[in-house]
């Protein structure tokens, strides 16, 4: 089974506090400040798991239990595979050289692959042990600039709603979806048809 983890988390914000503030209608109010900021980095969360992207730049490792044909890194978009560390069938800590695997990461709208270079092929690892295999690398845009408007937009509107609906349900209103909402903004950011 493939096991993810954020070990560095991202430094920036694909929002601003201002544009999250010019979106709800709260410019010039900084009583808001820290609640806004927190459902930002929330709804980025939010918006990255339902689209299977990281949004910003952070440092993550799949663990594997062994070696499959081909490695699939299923959060787009990848920027950097740093490492690859297995244990051997001595049990002993191994990494592979670079030289040794090829990776394609060009795409941003689908899954990183890693395969084995021209002339090598994965080594044998430790029988019956779980999470034999360590792959170790970077996702996300590396600016809020880079990161397509689609998503920006969808953080915006998923703040919006819960900073107007700060409870879990509301008695005696009528509410409904808005059409072609986040939904939609979540299908267009969305890299799981890639898999």
């Amino acid at each position: 089974m493939d096991r993810y983890k954020q070990t560095v988390g991202p430094t920036l914000n694909a929002v601003s506090l201002d544009e999250i503030k010019a979106h709800v209608g709260a410019e010039g109010y900084d009583d808001y400040d820290n609640l806004l900021a927190t459902l930002r980095d929330r709804a980025t969360e939010a918006v990255g798991k339902r689209c299977r992207r990281q949004v910003m730049s952070a440092t993550f490792t799949l663990t594997l239990d062994s070696f499959p044909s081909e490695i699939v890194i299923d959060t787009a978009p990848v920027t950097a595979v740093s490492s690859i560390a297995y244990t051997d069938t001595a049990g002993d800590a191994q990494t592979l050289s670079s030289d040794e695997y090829q990776t394609d990461i060009s795409t941003n709208d689908g899954p990183a692959m890693i395969m084995p270079a021209e002339g090598y092929s994965w080594p044998s690892t430790q029988a019956s042990t779980y999470g034999t295999v360590v792959v170790t690398f970077t996702a996300g845009y590396a600016s809020a600039s880079a990161v397509p408007d689609t998503i920006k937009h969808e953080i915006c509107m998923m703040v919006a709603h819960w900073f107007a609906q700060r409870e879990g349900i509301v008695v005696g209103s009528i509410a409904a979806e808005i059409p072609q909402g986040i939904e939609m903004l979540s299908a267009l950011n969305d890299t799981g048809a890639y898999q």
